[in-house]
């Protein structure tokens, strides 16, 4: 059963998806079913493109990294808490997950603004001179993309560090290890489970995020969910639009396919020398 769900309401969808980005746009007709590279070539030769692919993992990247280091506190907080404590930081982290995406967008831009809180306080503070620009930038667009999916690097890490015993920590502090050396040794070893599966949901959600760029980035710092947008809503060219998110699809499954063969490669190398 899971498998003709699968393949009914994925499999299929990405097969078709992949099969118009090959048509051509027509004015009439809306999608002409003619084979053809031309949409694929054209996206690789605009440097635009190129420009907006780049932002769009640069700052997946960076936004994967910043809850990675967030996510470490947190999470051993919540594993090691009881009681309202540990429920009042479960429903901080889960508030992204109820709350829609673009309300929380324009919740920041309540506080970011040029008229925003933090603007209103530091000029009314005398910190700052004149308001200044925290929205329509780079920066903002992380801001938003770590404040909606911090919660699954914490999740997954909180999972590993659940499942680790604590015997082990114990016996390395009595045999003289200080609390770096045991995080070191066998609390980040342990955790490279749940990191790596965090890791990759957090960069693999920022790179398709569409409403956290667009309404805290503005018009431009575009993503590629941006590009797609443009092509198949408001200018109705569907098979540009389709090409440009299967390029989109392409690019983060071969970087999760490098980092899950690199993962690999070092747990094998780590058996043969243990």
């Amino acid at each position: 059963m899971s498998a003709v769900f699968m393949i009914v309401f994925f499999v299929l969808p990405v097969l078709y998806l992949v099969l118009i980005s090959f048509a051509q746009h027509s004015s009439t007709q809306g999608v002409a079913w003619s084979f053809s590279l031309n949409n694929y070539l054209d996206t690789v030769r605009d440097f635009f493109f190129w420009e907006v692919a780049w932002r769009t993992l640069r700052l997946s990247a960076l936004t994967t990294l910043i809850c990675l280091t967030l996510a470490f506190p947190v999470s051993h907080y919540l594993v090691t808490s009881r009681g309202w404590r540990q429920l009042v930081v479960f429903i901080v982290l889960l508030m992204p997950l109820v709350t829609s995406v673009t309300v929380m967008s324009y919740g920041w831009l309540i506080l970011l603004g040029r008229q925003g809180l933090i603007n209103t306080f530091l000029t009314g503070t005398g910190l700052l001179s004149i308001p200044q620009p925290l929205m329509n930038n780079e920066p903002a667009i992380v801001v938003g993309l770590v404040h909606v999916f911090l919660v699954f690097m914490v999740i997954s890490i909180a999972g590993s560090l659940q499942s680790i015993n604590p015997s082990l920590v114990l016996a390395a502090r009595s045999l003289g290890a200080g609390p770096v050396s045991t995080f070191l040794r066998i609390t980040l070893p342990l955790c490279l489970p749940g990191i790596r599966a965090g890791s990759l949901l957090v960069f693999a959600l920022s790179m398709s995020a569409y409403a956290i760029p667009g309404i805290l980035g503005g018009p431009r710092y575009k993503f590629i969910s941006t590009l797609v947008y443009q092509q198949a809503v408001s200018l109705f060219n569907w098979p540009v639009g389709a090409a440009l998110a299967v390029v989109l699809l392409a690019i983060t499954a071969l970087i999760i396919l490098v980092v899950l063969s690199a993962t690999r490669l070092v747990q094998i190398c780590r058996s043969r020398s243990s």
